[in-house]
């Protein structure tokens, strides 16, 4: 049973008008919030991001206009190249709205594959831009206090920034003793030991956060659910001294796994400092990504290192592996959530992707086939359906489809990569209100009551959703068949306990890529949990419905 409760926006007090701003797209949710792109009124447009916060929401939570004040102020007082900018903020009696910079490639953890993570000069690369954005912020007195992957975004050119900072702290002010915290906060997998304690120091904690994420870039999978001794992971690490020969520690680069070990010590008296940090070996190598400035040297290298590991195999060895994996779950009665607390979701029904005519756009031509298998499109001199594979084509999630059954060659993927990178980075720049800022979403040209029914029956496979709302979904399947015409979005509610026990909450919305096109596409988009999670679930869904995904040959 789903706990989410959904809030319409048509149903709420109107979103506040903004001087010289154009409100595009909502790209993010929030408890409370949304994000929305925004284009400037000016000789010069450009793109920004404003995020909405319902009040009424936020103090029914126990925030106040004046704890979203002191986030933007804080935000405002630390500009840093790693760091998402704030640009302003202001209020009415229902709405709180800040405009920042907008990162235009999304969340980090969003490109990266579970249980692979990246190689190692892409670790070190946004490592240490992190550590720099990281330094700067305790340079000027501010703990961020809440560093996990969800609070890492990418640039145009890749470039990290750290963003979110709702639970940072002032410890130390320009003149004035180093002040303790004693509220516990943060993501409890990437959250200090000490956390749990009376008097903490907030530096030393976003130190642990840092080592954590490195971890997570490395391996692509958190060290341990939370940091206790209750925690066997946890726990055998702490015995051992951080000396562990197993999976997946056993697989980092020694260089790194020495930089970890001084970072993971649970005696904060013994943990690294972030001067030291900087200056240890693993970090001063060169390794051909970082510019004299900290900044992306390549953004086309950097984007082809990062997305090569990120693939779905959509061979029959691949379903094979979910369908064993769904079997276990079936007897799972911890996967569904009936006893924890309701989470307040704000649905944006007002301005959807729907609306988008891709006449306005220009797109170069790129030639796809279709599966054998799946419905075949009409002659390819057909207009409409040429400019729906032309679009598809130009979007940067149909990298991550494959079908076949031997390994993925590293290499040739890498080239390929490279040689298409450059055109989807331009399209993004262009038009980033055609594209959605994650990856986890798929394009499939079945009709509509057959994508409902595949993802229904791979959500009640996977032990996502009860047999009653199986039911409802049937219902609203023949719905869909009896009204030939349907042209609505399609919303599923997820909401479950994920394989490390933490709660997922999201969308999974079924649109038109455009208003004139026959095609749609499949969006899975988060709301609160793991990205690297959510994209597992997002990977064993798009495998069980492989009949209807399109993807390149």
């Amino acid at each position: 049973m789903s706990l989410s409760q959904n809030y319409r926006l048509s149903q709420m007090a109107p979103l506040p008008p903004i001087k010289r701003v154009t409100l595009g797209k909502t790209i993010g949710h929030g408890g409370f919030a949304i994000v929305k792109i925004a284009e400037t009124k000016s000789e010069n447009p450009r793109h920004v991001a404003i995020k909405f916060v319902y009040l009424p929401f936020a103090k029914e939570k126990g925030l106040s206009e004046k704890e979203i004040a002191r986030e933007a102020y804080i935000q405002r007082q630390v500009p840093h190249q790693n760091i998402i900018k704030m640009y302003d903020f202001a209020y009415n009696s229902d709405w709180a709205w800040i405009a920042l910079e907008l990162a235009e490639n999304g969340e980090l953890f969003d490109k990266i594959e579970p249980d692979l993570g990246v190689d190692q000069d892409v670790a070190h690369f946004y490592f240490t831009q992190l550590i720099h954005a990281v330094s700067f912020l305790h340079s000027k007195g501010v703990a961020h206090r809440d560093i996990k992957p969800e609070n890492l975004v990418l640039d145009l050119r890749g470039n990290l920034k750290l963003t979110d900072f709702g639970l940072a702290v002032v410890f130390q002010k320009k003149t004035g003793p180093k002040r303790k915290c004693n509220k516990p906060c943060g993501s409890p997998p990437y959250a200090a030991p000490e956390i749990v304690t009376e008097n903490y120091d907030p530096a030393l904690c976003d130190i642990w956060s840092c080592g954590i994420v490195l971890f997570v870039l490395l391996t692509g999978k958190i060290a341990w659910e939370m940091p206790v001794m209750q925690d066997s992971d946890y726990a055998y690490f702490v015995r051992n001294k951080g000396e562990i020969l197993v999976s997946p520690w056993n697989k980092i680069d020694l260089g790194a796994l020495s930089l970890l070990r001084k970072i993971l010590v649970p005696n904060v008296k013994d943990r690294i400092s972030i001067e030291k940090i900087k200056q240890h070996q693993w970090m001063l190598k060169d390794r051909g990504l970082l510019d004299s400035r900290g900044m992306c040297k390549d953004p086309n290298k950097l984007t082809a290192r990062l997305l090569v590991n990120l693939y779905i195999n959509m061979g029959d060895n691949e379903f094979k592996k979910v369908t064993e994996y769904s079997n276990t779950q079936k007897s799972n009665s911890k996967r569904r959530m009936d006893t924890q607390p309701t989470h307040i979701n704000i649905v944006d029904d007002l301005t959807d992707s729907s609306k988008i005519h891709v006449d306005n756009y220009s797109i170069s031509q790129q030639p796809y086939t279709e599966s054998s298998k799946r419905k075949k499109l009409k002659n390819t001199s057909d207009l409409k359906h040429q400019r729906e594979l032309e679009l598809i084509a130009m979007d940067p999630a149909i990298l991550q489809f494959y079908r076949q059954e031997d390994d993925i060659d590293v290499n040739t993927r890498h080239k390929t990569i490279d040689k298409e990178i450059s055109k989807y980075t331009e399209q993004i720049r262009k038009h980033p209100e055609l594209y959605a800022d994650n990856m986890t979403r798929f394009f499939s040209f079945a009709a509509l009551d057959t994508i409902i029914s595949l993802l229904t029956e791979s959500l009640v496979q996977l032990n996502i959703i009860e047999d009653d709302e199986d039911d409802e979904l049937k219902q609203m399947t023949q719905e869909v068949i009896n009204n030939k015409k349907y042209e609505g979005v399609i919303r599923f509610k997820i909401e479950f306990i994920d394989d490390y026990n933490s709660r997922l909450v999201g969308d999974i919305v079924v649109d038109k890529v455009a208003d004139n096109l026959v095609a749609r596409k499949i969006e899975f988009i988060r709301k609160l949990g793991d990205p690297l999670e959510w994209r597992r679930f997002f990977k064993r869904v798009t495998i069980l419905c492989r009949d209807v995904v399109y993807y390149p040959e």
